[in-house]
């Protein structure tokens, strides 16, 4: 199989939650590898939403997802970046949503 990613995807095996728009309430997941772009997540389930939210650690931390590929229970995810209104030029505060994943810290934004 000839790998098409960008970025190499780094396995991690844990424990999320997926939350849908129209869905009431947040539903479990096991994201088994991840890098700053995306994410392959598997389910007990089949995926039928397009986008949804990815959470951690009791929502500490969320990525929004977009659907790329799927495959019985396993879907490919990337990262939607949504724009926020611009800070203030001397706005020091650190970023938000922030998740540590395996000695490595990978906010919205990219990896700090």
């Amino acid at each position: 199989m000839i790998e098409r990613r960008a970025m190499k995807r780094i396995p991690i095996n844990r424990a999320a939650r997926l939350s849908f728009g129209e869905i009431r309430g947040t539903h479990p997941c096991l994201v088994r590898d991840i890098n700053a772009l995306g994410a392959c997540i598997s389910t007990p389930y089949y995926i039928f939403a397009n986008e949804f939210v990815l959470s951690f650690d009791g929502h500490s931390g969320f990525f929004i997802c977009r659907v790329v590929w799927r495959k019985e229970t396993l879907c490919g995810v990337s990262f939607v970046l949504r724009r926020r209104s611009p800070k203030l030029a001397n706005d020091s505060s650190a970023p938000t949503n922030m998740v540590r994943l395996d000695r490595q810290i990978v906010h919205r934004g990219g990896r700090l």
